[in-house]
């Protein structure tokens, strides 16, 4: 690896970084200058991409257990040398290949791979019959693979029985692709063998399927516009001005057909809701954002079962419905609701998932945060300090866009607690790579909340090297909306400033950015930064907390 470093800027991300200057020299080459960056933890850890890897890491102790029972129920010479690297791997931190060809005896480099994927399809066999009565899908499959051995031995009737039961739990489940294969099947038997039905069937299954082909046409329909509506909202966030609203408005209006609600069935209602929730989301239309959200979560009144057997969409929306609350700042309801949040115990459903799980923390930890921020709740605490382990250890698997988000959430904790230091700590995470697919909006503010908390350092050469990168990095992803433009603008004159007209800096920024916050889309930072309380902190000489704290309604 090679480092094409300007010495000044080396400089300046060293003292960002609380890396201390003595550390590096003019003449460091990249081998010290890699080993400065792993001394201070300065490289974002990276998870391993081995897909058996993965898997076995992800098994619990049960799973574990059961897949030992599941080799030893037929052993075979090769069993042994794949358990070997199943423990390997159980067992290692990191583990790499070359682990294996040191560590398991008789095993040749050119036998690794085979045996990684029988590895891999024995555990996946494995598991398939752990899940195959939670979960249904794989039940329905089932029975359609006992149907066709019934078909190949010519027991047509028992075969069509079986098919038509499947059929039946395939459309109770909204499984609609599932039961248009089963249809199929059944058409082909009917047509090419005497079944004694022939005459009866011919008609119904025709309307089945025909009928299928139209609710399958509008739940892709629904499926496809909640999909690009929400790919769209991970890679921008939020519409900047109105002609990105208005191309928004017209993407919607493509992908939505028109559709009377009372008529569709559960998953095509979620899937129109869901558009609605991220469509009203990203035009920072937060009234209709929790209307659609409230729709969300009472779909599962209407069907409550759905709540045991479609959890994830459950928590997704109460995690939709509470952040609609948090945007408008409606702290008495979100209160109300975060508690509901608590209560639901993802561990009293009946064989949790793994991503169920996974979801239901993500959501409790997001607005864990989101609870600090509304009511002003700024103390270092337990909780908090549990989420930073979790985030360092990454127990739950979330993705890396979650844990940049969270990161920066924490960061501005800290910043509204008053420690720059772990501020800096956790939006460094963010600021100090690059991540093309991360939210621009999450990465713009990160560098703003960074530029402020350096600034609050009194660090001026830090301060003058961030603005400069900064604005290129705004500029760049043409990002630059009013409210950057004139921190960035106020930032750059201060070292001009003379300390007794400092004040009176600090109040025309402020009173220039409440004329900001009236208008339509530039209202996107102050979600993400409260600057107006920072200054206003500066302009009183009070902590940020206690200017938050006193903003609060009864």
């Amino acid at each position: 690896m090679t480092y094409a470093v300007c010495n000044y800027a080396v400089k300046c991300a060293l003292v960002e970084l609380d890396v201390p200057q003595d550390a590096f020299h003019d003449n460091t080459d990249s081998t010290v200058f890699s080993s400065i960056l792993a001394k201070y933890n300065l490289f974002m850890p990276r998870a391993s991409s081995d897909k058996l890897v993965l898997l076995i890491k992800s098994l619990t102790k049960a799973e574990k257990r059961s897949f030992r029972i599941f080799v030893n129920r037929n052993p075979s010479a090769g069993d042994s040398l794949f358990m070997q690297l199943f423990d390997l791997i159980l067992k290692s931190k990191s583990y790499e290949d070359t682990m294996a060809i040191q560590k398991i005896d008789g095993l040749k480099k050119s036998q690794l791979s085979n045996l990684k994927a029988n590895l891999y399809k024995q555990l996946l066999s494995c598991l398939r019959l752990i899940e195959s009565k939670k979960i249904d899908g794989i039940q329905v499959r089932e029975q359609i693979d006992f149907a066709k051995i019934l078909y190949e031995k010519g027991l047509y009737k028992p075969c069509l029985e079986l098919l038509d039961k499947a059929k039946k739990q395939a459309l109770h489940i909204n499984y609609e692709t599932l039961a248009l294969s089963i249809l199929y099947f059944e058409k082909r038997i009917e047509s090419q063998h005497v079944t004694g039905s022939m005459s009866a069937k011919a008609d119904e299954l025709t309307q089945q399927s025909n009928e299928l082909l139209e609710e399958i046409a509008l739940t892709n329909q629904l499926s496809n516009a909640s999909l690009l509506l929400y790919g769209r909202y991970l890679r921008h966030g939020y519409v900047k001005n109105r002609a990105e609203y208005q191309d928004l408005k017209n993407f919607i209006t493509e992908l939505l057909p028109e559709v009377d609600v009372r008529s569709l069935e559960f998953y095509q209602k979620l899937y129109l809701f869901q558009s609605y929730v991220w469509f009203y989301n990203m035009g920072q239309n937060f009234a209709n954002y929790y209307k659609y959200s409230r729709k969300w979560v009472d779909l599962y009144d209407e069907y409550p079962t759905r709540k045991v057997t479609v959890t994830t969409p459950f928590i997704k929306g109460y995690h939709n419905l509470l952040n609609a609350l948090f945007m408008m700042g409606k702290r008495t309801r979100f209160n109300k609701e975060y508690r509901k949040l608590l209560l639901f115990d993802i561990y009293q459903k009946p064989h949790p998932t793994q991503n169920e799980i996974s979801l239901y923390y993500l959501f409790r930890w997001t607005h864990f945060l989101n609870k600090i921020f509304l009511n002003a709740e700024y103390k270092v605490s337990r909780e908090l300090e549990e989420l930073e382990k979790i985030l360092s250890t990454n127990e739950y698997g979330w993705d890396l866009n979650r844990i940049l988000v969270m990161h920066y959430k924490i960061g501005s904790a800290y910043f509204g607690i008053g420690d720059l230091d772990k501020t800096r700590e956790h939006l460094n995470k963010i600021t100090n790579n690059n991540y093309p697919e991360f939210r621009e909006d999450i990465q713009s503010f990160a560098r703003m909340l960074n530029l402020i908390a350096n600034f609050d350092t009194g660090n001026e050469d830090l301060v003058s090297y961030q603005v400069k990168s900064l604005y290129r990095y705004l500029s760049n992803l043409k990002e630059l909306g009013e409210v950057q433009l004139e921190v960035i603008k106020f930032l750059r004159s201060t070292p001009k400033i003379a300390a007794p007209d400092i004040n009176d800096a600090f109040k025309k920024l402020r009173d220039k950015l409440l004329s900001i916050e009236t208008k339509e889309f530039e209202k996107r930072p102050f979600l993400y930064l409260d600057i107006i309380s920072w200054l206003e902190s500066k302009i009183e000489d009070k902590a940020i907390r206690v200017i938050i704290k006193d903003k609060l309604n009864p």
